[in-house]
């Protein structure tokens, strides 16, 4: 995957995708893999936003039955079990563990019965080959084995429990970038870092786009005969680029967060009531609580997610310590066994969201697929709102059928949903991980090539492949599980261009947490020879991951201004 800056300049593309975010990286594997000529541009790096901050579940919407809305729950499902098969590597099944109360409404029999309703919608998707991808049935619990397995509950009118399970994604990066190499290797022109300044129209046509290259200064004009825009936040400012006047989509936003903690729980997600976030007019169950999860995840926890109104401009957005302090509160007021203090936060995952009306916390509940044609009488032009990542293929595959009417073409059958991503062509994991650690035993550690297999599933022999180059980049960098081969590799394959990219986005190095001081200068070290950065630059880049964390490092730092 390289930058081509003039190659973008030099024909014209059936779809230009505006935003590298998730649901445009999805339409461009979909559009390139049914036979579009698919540029796409990001003026930032690839899913440098909400996408790479999101909640790490691939999960079902097992709450969608309090509103007891069937199809987007068996959509959820559905494309859950298809992010299984098409990226293996990157999917676990978590079981979650929740406790039931009384004999309500949301007691132990009705508790019994919606799961019951769950199984049935998912029952087809468990049908695969590899039975270590499946995901099991629900079980209702008694009393006593929910407190053998949470001995702390207060087992007053505890009458059972359920557990359930979802898809725990190791790294929603890299499944971000899955879809992007994946799209490049079919063909599609891809780059970070270019920003859209202008919408080009002829006789109320869009056809392309002025952007300006933000690491050489360039400005360049990309011809299209469809232009998608898929900004998320930033969607509506995209609009504006044009000199249309577009009509009110009602289109909002809020904030949504977690945090990853010390570990909170061992084997189980658990499940905890914490005071609403939002008031939910749609739900036909009265909400008096809301749940939260605390999520096993890669040797923490993952507790969230708290939904906030956001008014602001998304470029100014961020999240307070008042804020931080006030979910550690209705966290230990639900989960009082966590004890969470402020110091057990390592990081926190946040990002704007689509809201579901003007000043509300509630996310957007269905996606939006816009044809500015038919609503705005501008040809050329489609938007794409999305609100889930699990169900970002589904979205593309809607989208882009859309852009095929638009082009007046027939659309070839899409077939995302069974051709695995970069990386996931592994038909049993468990084999292909065992075969991967014997194969590599002479020169890695099990533990380095399992990590390797996790990030990037069959292709992690090109992470390899650097070392006939340079051994010493075998070396793991100092307290983390990532090579320096993972640090060329992103630099001379996956457009990284800044730190923070490989930091946040190309390897593991930073996404827990900040990773300390000697680990941050060998990357930059290994990147500064790379790109050809002097000492000023390279201290400014490390400066500027510090500063990338709402959660500040704690021991002062090499980088000094």
């Amino acid at each position: 995957m390289k930058r081509n800056i003039q190659k973008l300049a030099q024909q014209e593309y059936d779809l230009l995708i505006v935003g590298g975010g998730i649901n445009g990286a999805a339409c461009a594997w979909d559009a390139t893999l049914r036979g579009l000529k698919v540029a796409l541009l990001e003026r930032a790096d690839f899913g440098g936003a909400t996408s790479s901050n999101s909640a790490k579940i691939a999960h079902s919407g097992v709450r969608y039955l309090q509103h007891a809305d069937f199809k987007r729950m068996r959509e959820s499902i559905s494309e859950r079990a298809t992010l299984m098969q098409i990226a293996p590597h990157l999917i676990d099944v978590q079981p979650y563990l929740l406790p039931i109360y009384g004999h309500g409404i949301k007691g132990l029999e009705t508790m019994t019965l919606y799961f019951a309703i769950y199984d049935l919608l998912s029952r087809d998707q468990r049908r695969v080959k590899d039975s270590a991808r499946c995901i099991p049935n629900c079980q209702i619990l008694s009393k006593q084995e929910v407190l053998k397995m949470w001995s702390s509950l207060d087992p007053d009118k505890l009458t059972g429990g359920a557990i359930w399970y979802e898809g725990q994604i190791h790294n929603t990066e890299r499944l971000l970038l899955s879809y992007l190499l994946s799209a490049s290797e079919r063909g599609a022109e891809i780059a970070n870092y270019v920003e859209v300044v202008e919408c080009i129209e002829s006789d109320n046509v869009v056809v392309g786009v002025e952007a300006k290259d933000l690491i050489s200064g360039e400005t360049i004009k990309v011809r299209a005969k469809t232009v998608l825009n898929a900004c998320g936040p930033w969607i509506v400012k995209t609009l504006n680029l044009s000199r249309e006047q577009f009509k009110d989509y009602d289109l909002h936003a809020s904030k949504a967060f977690s945090f990853i903690t010390r570990p909170l729980t061992k084997d189980h997600a658990v499940v905890f009531p914490i005071k609403p976030m939002y008031r939910d007019p749609q739900a036909i169950v009265n909400k008096k609580s809301s749940l939260a999860f605390a999520i096993p995840w890669r040797g923490y926890s993952l507790v969230g997610s708290l939904h906030l109104p956001c008014e602001d401009d998304p470029e100014r957005v961020s999240i307070s310590e008042e804020e931080i302090q006030t979910y550690i509160d209705l966290i230990n007021e639900g989960y009082p066994e966590g004890k969470l203090r402020r110091e057990d936060v390592h990081h926190v995952l946040w990002g704007i969201i689509p809201a579901d009306r003007e000043g509300s916390a509630a996310p957007l509940k269905h996606y939006r697929i816009l044809d500015h044609a038919k609503e705005d009488g501008l040809e050329g032009l489609v938007s794409v709102v999305g609100v889930k990542y699990t169900t970002s293929r589904d979205v593309a595959q809607k989208t882009i059928d859309l852009v095929f009417r638009k082009l007046g073409q027939v659309s070839p059958l899409p077939s995302t949903k069974n051709t695995p991503l970069w990386g996931g062509d592994i038909e049993y994991l468990d084999l292909f991980m065992n075969q991967a650690i014997e194969q590599e035993s002479d020169q890695l550690s099990p533990e380095v090539v399992r990590n390797l297999v996790r990030k990037y599933g069959s292709a992690y022999q090109e992470i390899l492949r650097y070392l006939d180059e340079n051994p010493a980049w075998a070396q793991v960098l100092p307290n983390s599980d990532v090579i320096q081969a993972e640090v060329i590799h992103g630099v001379r394959e996956e457009m990284a261009e800044k730190l923070v990219d490989v930091v946040f986005r190309r390897t593991d190095l930073g996404s827990a947490g900040y990773p300390g001081d000697e680990p941050l200068r060998v990357c930059a070290q290994l990147m500064a020879g790379e790109l050809g950065w002097n000492e000023a630059y390279t201290e400014a880049e490390l400066r500027n991951v510090v500063d990338s964390y709402i959660i500040r490092p704690r021991t002062e730092v090499v980088c000094q201004p």
